[in-house]
């Protein structure tokens, strides 16, 4: 190096600081110039694809253009996921990333009183294939941990993260509903989406929940209750047989005295199972088609049948359960409160 050469900068630093900011869907520091910040997502793009199975890593790729804002690369189309038949059955019926009801404007619409920043943490109980969970994170910017029961599941949701730019933000962990612990004081808010229904030793949650949060820290669930009308009769007989797994449900009376128990301060019980009944009508509404481009880009038989014997079960298990909300036996709650009696009302 000569007396004129320039001092080189410490760039390991700033390109870690850039690319992870990149990665996780952030705003990077400093300054970069157009074509580098097309030529950045365009390669994340492509590892994304040779990640989940897509792309040949060896295969030759056109020349990746950065003089524009139009930019493409000659790729071959993503595989499948590997998900079995219900998950993508589901999916076909909710969208992306969904197991249950529920598009991002309707996540929206139960967490938009919660205040989330980009400051705050959160935990997803319940997650599924984390479609929520994203949602909130691309909505907020707040970081989250999901956390979900099914092995498979965990797989392909922390997949899809990863394939939003969502691997660090909000990741999907495996966990096991009656023995899970959570770490003491450190989120400021927990959220879960009808999956307490399936717990059976709820207090012990509650109290789980309780010592994670902060103090004023928030909560907000959606949940199956059981109603007067639904404890004489045979739904919930119908609804475990629909479902292959059996659900412990609890009264809005019983939900209440359980938080006040856990010294959770319940703000909102709302009744959402108008909305809910709707969206359920709405998914059914566009199955036809989505189960039509299914069974298209499935070449294999064998794996055609098990998309039809799913599609068989999830239409009844959700017309189960959309008999037994129309009927009043069955309501969807959204359970909405803070940790400690001091903090602002939501």
């Amino acid at each position: 190096m000569t007396d004129e050469d320039p001092e080189p900068e410490s760039g390991d630093a700033a390109v870690k600081e850039i690319f992870a900011a990149w990665w996780n869907g952030e705003d990077p520091p400093g300054q970069l110039t157009l074509p580098a910040i097309l030529s950045m997502h365009e390669w994340k793009r492509l590892f994304l694809l040779w990640w989940t199975g897509g792309l040949d890593p060896e295969a030759e790729l056109e020349p990746v253009e950065t003089t524009g804002t139009a930019h493409r690369a000659n790729v071959p189309r993503r595989k499948q996921q590997e998900i079995n038949a219900r998950g993508r059955v589901s999916q076909a019926l909710w969208g992306e990333g969904n197991l249950t009801p529920g598009p991002a404007e309707f996540i929206m619409e139960i967490t938009a009183r919660l205040g989330l920043t980009s400051e705050m943490s959160m935990v997803d109980l319940g997650a599924g294939l984390g479609g929520p969970a994203r949602a909130i994170c691309a909505a907020y910017k707040i970081w989250i941990t999901a956390y979900e029961a099914v092995p498979e599941y965990v797989k392909a949701g922390m997949e899809q993260s990863i394939m939003h730019g969502m691997g660090k933000k909000a990741p999907i962990t495996q966990f096991e509903t009656e023995t899970f612990t959570l770490p003491e004081h450190k989120y400021d808010c927990v959220f879960s989406k009808e999956m307490m229904h399936h717990v059976q030793d709820k207090v012990r949650l509650l109290r789980q929940i309780q010592g994670s949060l902060k103090d004023g820290g928030q909560f907000c669930f959606t949940n199956y209750v059981i109603t007067d009308a639904g404890k004489d009769t045979s739904h919930v007989t119908a609804w475990n047989l629909a479902d292959g797994q059996n659900s412990h449900f609890w009264t809005k009376e019983e939900f209440q005295a359980a938080f006040a128990k856990a010294k959770l301060d319940l703000r909102v019980s709302e009744d959402l199972t108008a909305r809910y009944s709707e969206m359920i009508a709405e998914g059914f509404r566009g199955l036809k088609k989505n189960m039509d481009n299914l069974i298209a880009e499935e070449p294999d038989p064998e794996h055609q049948s098990e998309l039809l014997h799913a599609l068989a079960f999830e239409t009844n298990r959700w017309a189960v359960r959309a008999e037994a909300l129309k009927s009043g036996a069955m309501a969807l709650l959204r359970f909405s409160g803070i940790n400690g009696k001091h903090a602002e009302i939501r």
